[in-house]
């Protein structure tokens, strides 16, 4: 770690976030590498939260968390079909984002969906709470995705919550194409993801140090990660096949 990026740490870790945004553009005028420090500065800006040192510690380098649960997607999707709300207007529709259906994010509060929501929440604090010094995590935000053919989500971050999570409930697992799939983008190159092996009860920990990460997914899987950390979805896949997936965004409470 060079000295500038001992004194963006610092300054980090006293929650002078701002200072820290304020800093990087100054000196990317003369050096403009650095301008791949600003997402992660500028998330924190944005989010205006007074985080304790102990948990901006554990933020500081990116986690993915990855897990096979054990839940009934095929109940999950038949709610999706039948929500009420499918395919009216699509808030979402102007993000860029190709052949995609976004519900509205309020489906942990809907009653055919809070059984999910707060299985996932509990699996969630018990599983990776502790990499997090045991602070509490709260799902605000759960939607459902529809990927048609070929469709596509555009690169970006979630800049109002801690983590972000994916559970999938239909993929294509026949596809091979090897860049099709959640696509988590890695500027420093320091991205560990955390592998959970239900047979041994552990994770396997792996240090990707490409320019991204690409996850694969298969039917009940679940990623959680940074919110943060950038993110697109890939998918050249021509087969006429829908693509369910249902995210959430957490943050963190006292």
């Amino acid at each position: 770690m060079n000295f500038f990026d001992k004194i963006l740490k610092k300054l980090y870790l006293n929650n002078f976030f701002k200072t820290s945004v304020y800093l990087i553009k100054l000196i990317s005028f003369f050096n403009k590498n650095i301008n791949s420090k600003l997402v992660f500065y500028n998330f924190f800006k944005k989010r205006k939260t007074n985080y304790s040192q102990p948990l901006l510690i554990e933020m500081y380098d990116p986690k993915v968390f990855i897990f096979d649960v054990d839940i009934n997607t095929e109940e999950i999707k038949k709610k999706i079909y039948n929500y009420q709300s499918l395919n009216k207007f699509d808030a979402y529709k102007d993000a860029g984002h190709v052949n995609t259906y976004q519900s509205e994010h309020n489906l942990h509060l809907e009653n055919e969906f809070i059984e999910v929501s707060n299985y996932l929440q509990n699996f969630i604090n018990i599983n990776i709470s502790h990499y997090y010094n045991y602070e509490k995590i709260l799902i605000k935000k759960m939607w459902f995705v529809i990927t048609k053919e070929l469709g596509r989500i555009q690169k970006h971050s979630h800049f109002d919550s801690d983590l972000s999570g994916v559970l999938y409930l239909q993929v294509n697992e026949r596809n091979t194409n090897v860049n099709d799939g959640l696509k988590v983008y890695n500027p420093n190159k320091k991205l560990k993801v955390y592998k959970y092996s239900s047979n041994k009860s552990s994770f396997s920990i792996s240090l990707i140090k490409d320019k991204f990460f690409i996850f694969k997914p298969k039917v009940n899987n679940l990623i959680i990660f940074n919110s943060y950390l950038e993110h697109s979805v890939d998918n050249f896949d021509n087969v006429v096949f829908d693509r369910i997936s249902l995210p959430i965004d957490m943050h963190f409470i006292n």
